[in-house]
């Protein structure tokens, strides 16, 4: 809803007073990164309904496991938000690369063979990736190491398609917030 990059936090309770934090967009824009963060609709689908349900579950259940997993996801979104604030390329990767481990520790289902098999045949091109959304999302958002591995990800991942669904996205930062059109 809001514009820009951010991290919202908010505290337990029913009573929520979110509070915002901008991040500047100077990671994305340099002249030296534009171009090296990717967006990839893999056209593989999950319901996010049954993934929330199972970790809502380990959560009202005190699994330490989830509960643990669940800290350092949300120790590790105020280590995103340093990272973002220096403007490190290959720093913000290898965070993007930690929270889909994190995802993956949360939920072992959180990816699938096809996704490991896409990735494994540009593995060597970037710093970091990840599924995005609640359900792990048909999008995947890459971090190229640079402009050059970035051409060669494109080529690779077009010519050989997970599926026929699967497609490059162009991505940009909001500069308006939330925007609903008709067409």
């Amino acid at each position: 809803v809001l514009h820009g990059i951010k991290l919202i936090e908010t505290a337990p309770g029913f009573d929520q007073l979110p509070v915002v934090r901008w991040l500047p967009t100077d990671v994305f824009e340099m002249p030296q990164t534009k171009g090296t963060f990717l967006l990839y609709y893999t056209g593989i689908t999950r319901t996010a309904k049954n993934i929330l349900g199972e970790i809502v579950q380990g959560m009202f259940l005190n699994s330490a496991g989830h509960i643990k997993t669940l800290n350092k996801i949300k120790s590790h979104a105020g280590e995103v938000f340093e990272v973002v604030m220096r403007g490190n390329h290959v720093q913000f990767g290898e965070a993007v690369g930690r929270s889909w481990q994190l995802n993956n520790e949360l939920d072992s289902g959180t990816s699938t063979p096809d996704i490991e098999r896409m990735m494994k045949q540009v593995a060597d091109y970037l710093v970091g990736y990840k599924l995005l959304g609640a359900g792990g999302g048909g999008f995947m958002l890459m971090v190229a190491k640079n402009a050059e591995a970035a051409a060669h990800i494109r080529e690779i991942m077009e010519a050989n398609p997970v599926n026929s669904k699967a497609r490059f996205v162009e991505m940009s930062i909001s500069k308006t917030g939330f925007v609903v059109t008709r067409s």
